[in-house]
């Protein structure tokens, strides 16, 4: 995380956004230990047609 935060900086990027899965929550964890913030929740819908 630490090169692509390097990377994206260097780029002239002023944040990073990254998406996890609702169900990974040692990853949750893992993003907030390292100063990033939960900014939305969202759901994904399907139908299956038959």
């Amino acid at each position: 995380m630490q090169q692509i935060e390097q990377w994206a900086f260097l780029a002239g990027c002023d944040n990073v956004l990254l998406t996890s899965n609702i169900k990974r929550k040692e990853a949750h964890l893992f993003y907030d230990k390292i100063g990033y913030t939960n900014i939305k929740q969202s759901f994904t819908f399907q139908k299956k047609l038959i």
